[in-house]
């Protein structure tokens, strides 16, 4: 009897360009698995499959009825993976050599937020994603998927809480810098290194002892057409601003 995957889902990844970054990642492979729709065509199935034979990695063509199960109808462009679980990174590890920038995450419990997240945050080098363990998106499907595949270069780390967290960071050093729109502007702020950058959720923002716990609030100015940005775009505008301006950070 043939193999049936059923739709449980976290430890699928779908999308080309999702599985592409997770198939070409550094390290050891932890795409299991792949499945592609019958007569699909062009450069990045190509890509894929080229990837897969060089990773040897199991693949299959399937119908597209197949793959709407598995992954419950989500747009998966005709890919899906099965994959290893992405554990968490170690704390300990991130920290000891003074890592810059970290990004810590304040409530934010939508997993596309998350996802889009950690995606600015490989894309201008940040060196890991610190979120809490309560009122926080984790590890999932959805947030692999909306990263991209980012969760393949940057480390996301759990913590109790992060108002803790914070104080840790300062012992070893750190500067805080809180996302909130009473800040200065971005682009006048002095920044210090080692630095990291916090982020709250839509709405409510930072909690209060962690904004008490930054050394300083940073804000994105606007035109004034909407009151705030949504998460995941003040994380890339105000991540920009920092690797904009890495080499010219003042050591303290």
């Amino acid at each position: 009897m043939p193999e049936v995957e059923t739709p449980s889902s976290d430890d699928f990844l779908y999308g080309r360009h999702p599985v592409l970054e997770m198939l070409s990642a550094e390290g050891e492979c932890r795409v299991n698995k792949l499945w592609l729709l019958k007569g699909a065509q062009g450069s990045g199935f190509e890509e894929l499959l080229r990837l897969a034979q060089e990773r040897r990695v199991v693949f299959q063509w399937v119908d597209r009825d197949r793959l709407d199960f598995m992954v419950r109808s989500a747009n998966h462009q005709g890919v899906v993976a099965r994959v290893s679980s992405v554990g968490y990174g170690d704390w300990n590890s991130l920290v000891k050599d003074g890592s810059t920038p970290l990004l810590l995450l304040d409530g934010i419990e939508d997993p596309h937020n998350v996802g889009a997240i950690l995606r600015s945050a490989a894309f201008f080098g940040a060196k890991g994603v610190i979120v809490p363990r309560w009122r926080s998106a984790g590890l999932s499907g959805t947030v692999m998927k909306a990263s991209a595949g980012a969760l393949a270069k940057v480390p996301m780390v759990q913590v109790a809480n992060i108002a803790q967290a914070l104080l840790d960071l300062k012992e070893k050093g750190y500067w805080i810098y809180g996302a909130d729109g009473t800040g200065e502007p971005a682009s006048s702020i002095v920044l210090n290194s080692p630095l990291a950058l916090v982020i709250g959720a839509e709405g409510s923002g930072l909690h209060r002892l962690v904004k008490d716990r930054c050394d300083a609030l940073m804000a994105v100015p606007g035109s004034g057409g909407m009151e705030s940005l949504n998460a995941s775009c003040a994380a890339a505008v105000l991540l920009h601003e920092i690797f904009r301006r890495g080499e010219t950070l003042s050591e303290k």
